[in-house]
């Protein structure tokens, strides 16, 4: 049983908050870029972010765990487990793009109980808690109510798909939808939440990428799985179809394995 849960949401919005003064402190500013073993950058908006969340949350929760991008997990077998990307699109944060954000998840015994997308640059704050209604800066949101592809926007970050039948499967979906853009990072996720695009498909994301998607947009009534249509876990695999409801995500789900 969860305990506390309120607390839990009012601290993770302290988290976001500390991390966004970080972030605002380097964002359009000459950055040194260093590129980690996985080829993806790194920076020291990044790093500060996430040492910054850690320090509080191991001084309010010692006994929680900790999983984070840029440093090794911590207590990760515990009963609560915080999983953080300090600055998810980094490359979009280097080039003074705004649609980077943090990710700020809580599991409890492995599941995603409270998520946060924070966008800084666009001042927006997505925050998912398991049995409420997702809020926008502090409005509640809904999905949108479209159900069939050819109404539907579809958004994915760009054309990072290691599985070529998924990528088969995208470009099936992109010829029947109205639109279809790349990029936008973990800000796609606060628009499917918000009713603004109807899909987002991405793939060889990790645990820190996604986490903090699922109960905002479950939340707000939309459904997230892998491309199988298998509920998403910290082991997964790294693929994500997110969609505005069940109905238009059972077509997607359809087309990507058929």
């Amino acid at each position: 049983m969860v305990t506390n849960l309120e607390g839990l949401v009012s601290f993770a919005n302290e988290l976001a908050n500390e991390s966004e003064k970080i972030i605002n402190q380097y964002f359009r500013t000459t950055l040194t870029v260093d590129v980690k073993n996985d080829e993806t950058p790194v920076t020291i908006a990044d790093k500060n972010t996430e040492l910054k969340i850690r320090e509080l949350i191991q001084a309010r929760y010692p006994d929680h765990g900790i999983l984070g991008e840029e440093f090794e997990g911590t207590n990760i077998d515990s009963e609560y487990l915080w999983v953080i990307d300090p600055i998810d699109g980094t490359r979009s944060f280097i080039a003074g793009h705004k649609d980077f954000g943090t990710l700020i998840a809580l599991l409890h015994n492995k599941k995603p109980i409270l998520g946060i997308i924070n966008c800084p640059a666009h001042k927006e704050r997505w925050v998912g808690v398991s049995g409420e209604q997702t809020t926008m800066n502090q409005k509640k949101v809904q999905t949108s109510t479209i159900q069939t592809l050819d109404k539907s926007y579809v958004c994915t970050s760009g054309l990072y798909f290691d599985n070529d039948h998924l990528r088969k499967g995208f470009d099936k979906i992109i010829e029947q939808t109205m639109y279809h853009r790349f990029g936008g990072d973990c800000y796609m996720y606060g628009m499917i939440a918000s009713g603004l695009i109807e899909i987002v498909i991405e793939d060889t994301l990790k645990t820190h990428d996604y986490m903090a998607l699922i109960p905002i947009i479950e939340g707000a009534g939309g459904k997230v799985t892998d491309k199988y249509g298998k509920v998403v876990t910290i082991h997964s695999e790294g693929s994500i179809v997110a969609s505005a409801n069940d109905q238009l995500h059972k077509e997607l789900i359809d087309i990507i394995n058929n």
